[in-house]
């Protein structure tokens, strides 16, 4: 996207979803039983042998959210006289009762040269703070969040990046090898590729190889801010302050990945290894699903695409995209016969698929299920709070009364029937992008962000959603969920 179009799009921003309902158990939701759920973990297993998996993790957030309450009390530490206010003063004695506790804080003690707790005793917290967040220290303030240790198996420390091995050995291995792919801050290329060595040596005795390859988010994606008034912010040397344009920008690197069935995850949602067992059985019954559904619908799209289709075959197609894809064709296929029937039906299949597994709304941030409204009809579409209008009474209850999450918990089906790759880039919503308000320096500026990965970069994907119990959503956004039991060892 050019300048003057980026300037363009900060002017008339972008429209909000609309919103028709919260997709439910029985209405865009399905809900699988214990049977169910083996049959699909089955098909899944047996799938492997000529089935090509990957793991697909978006790895280049800094931990600097995670931090970011720390960071707050290491200002003020930093100042000749501090003077913390109340909320300060209960996130410094929240850290201080819970120091000995993270994951994180044997490598610490090191880098103190003392224990936490006679450090903590002197009273001088600055340099403990210093030595956690700052550059001189163990600095993960700004290192990427999969490189921060989230769990202690008794001395042997294992960051989120690492635990993401293990959990995929659960359900990628294929042929004996498990193939990742993790996208990186290039300035990092190196720790990623010592702790790939640590993870790998760890869990060698497995007997299986890893196949783990590495992407950037490309700084062509990058966009320009601008100012509250839309003229472009400049930096110190006068030059375009441009920005990373959020994870959608990650569309290109998934876009080069060319497995039967790939699997995205958030690189901050793992749990310890005590707790695995729902996580792998989900994974693959995902993975059952998503194949289940690509095996018919390679079937029907192979048939659309001759020169002749019965019509008891049409009813079967009609029939499965209602009952398996809540997809009500009836009013675009009215008046409608012949090639024009199998015209439609190939498009409506003619796609990429995702799976996505989702939890029962529990209150957490971030996106859910919806039944959206757009030029080709209504669809399933994971939505994010900033992109509905929440001055809207309608559209603002249809989003609080949403029953599902979406923990980013997808399986994806990039190929068609004949095993060719689809072009990923031609399946987004344009229209779907965020305008959110930043800070440079001691100004409010505008940024732009493309469509989301899962938001409106697969909007014009099929869409599946299952749902998925809340044991396997375990997310570290702030220090704090470390303390949790998910990631509680010891």
């Amino acid at each position: 996207m050019d300048i003057q179009k980026q300037i363009e799009r900060f002017k008339r921003g972008y429209p909000y979803r609309r919103l028709l309902r919260p997709a439910t158990v029985g209405d865009g939701i399905r809900k699988l039983g214990e049977d169910e759920s083996r049959v699909f973990d089955q098909e899944y297993e047996n799938s492997l042998s000529e089935t090509s998996v990957c793991k697909f993790v978006p790895a280049s957030g800094a931990a600097s959210r995670m931090f970011r309450d720390l960071g707050v009390l290491q200002k003020v530490f930093s100042s000749k006289e501090a003077v913390l206010n109340p909320e300060e003063e209960k996130i410094l004695e929240k850290f201080l009762s819970n120091a000995t506790r993270l994951p994180f804080a044997g490598l610490l003690e090191e880098r103190l040269g003392e224990g936490l707790e006679k450090a903590v005793s002197s009273g001088d917290f600055g340099p403990i703070l210093d030595t956690l967040l700052g550059d001189e220290g163990l600095g993960y303030e700004n290192v990427p969040k999969g490189l921060v240790p989230f769990h202690d198996y008794g001395g042997e420390r294992r960051t989120a990046f690492c635990e993401h091995f293990k959990e995929a050995l659960g359900y990628i291995t294929s042929r004996d090898t498990v193939s990742m792919h993790f996208t990186i801050p290039p300035a990092f290329a190196e720790r990623f590729a010592r702790e790939e060595k640590e993870a790998i040596s760890l869990l060698s005795s497995e007997g299986v190889s890893f196949d783990v390859t590495y992407s950037v988010q490309d700084p062509q994606t990058d966009t320009i801010a601008v100012t509250m008034d839309n003229t472009p912010v400049t930096d110190a040397d006068g030059s375009l302050l441009r920005r990373p344009a959020g994870h959608g920008a990650l569309l290109k690197n998934l876009n080069e990945l060319s497995y039967d069935c790939i699997f995205v995850k958030n690189i901050d949602n793992v749990a310890k290894e005590g707790l695995l067992s729902d996580t792998v059985k989900w994974k693959k019954t995902l993975g059952g699903v998503l194949l289940s559904i690509q095996k018919r619908v390679f079937r029907y799209t192979e048939a659309l695409s001759s020169s002749w289709t019965s019509e008891a075959l049409e009813r079967e197609i009609i029939s499965f995209c209602r009952g398996e894809l809540f997809m009500d064709l009836s009013r675009e296929l009215s008046g409608l016969s012949g090639a024009g029937r199998r015209e439609l039906l190939f498009r409506v299949l003619h796609r990429p698929i995702r799976v996505c597994g989702v939890v029962k709304n529990m209150g957490e941030p971030g996106g859910g299920p919806f039944w959206v409204e757009g030029e080709g009809g209504e669809s399933l579409q994971i939505v994010e709070s900033a992109e509905v209008d929440r001055d809207s009474s309608t559209q603002r209850d249809i989003w609080e009364s949403s029953s599902h999450f979406n923990p980013v918990d997808i399986v994806c089906g990039v190929k068609d029937f004949r095993g060719e790759k689809f072009n990923l880039t031609g399946f987004v919503d344009p229209e779907a992008g965020i305008i959110t308000e930043k800070t440079f320096g001691a100004k409010k500026i505008k940024a732009l962000e493309l469509p989301g990965l899962w938001n409106g970069s697969m909007s014009g994907w099929i869409t599946v959603f299952v749902e998925v119990p809340f044991t396997t959503f375990n997310p570290v956004k702030t220090v704090w969920d470390l303390l949790k039991e998910p990631h509680q060892v010891n």
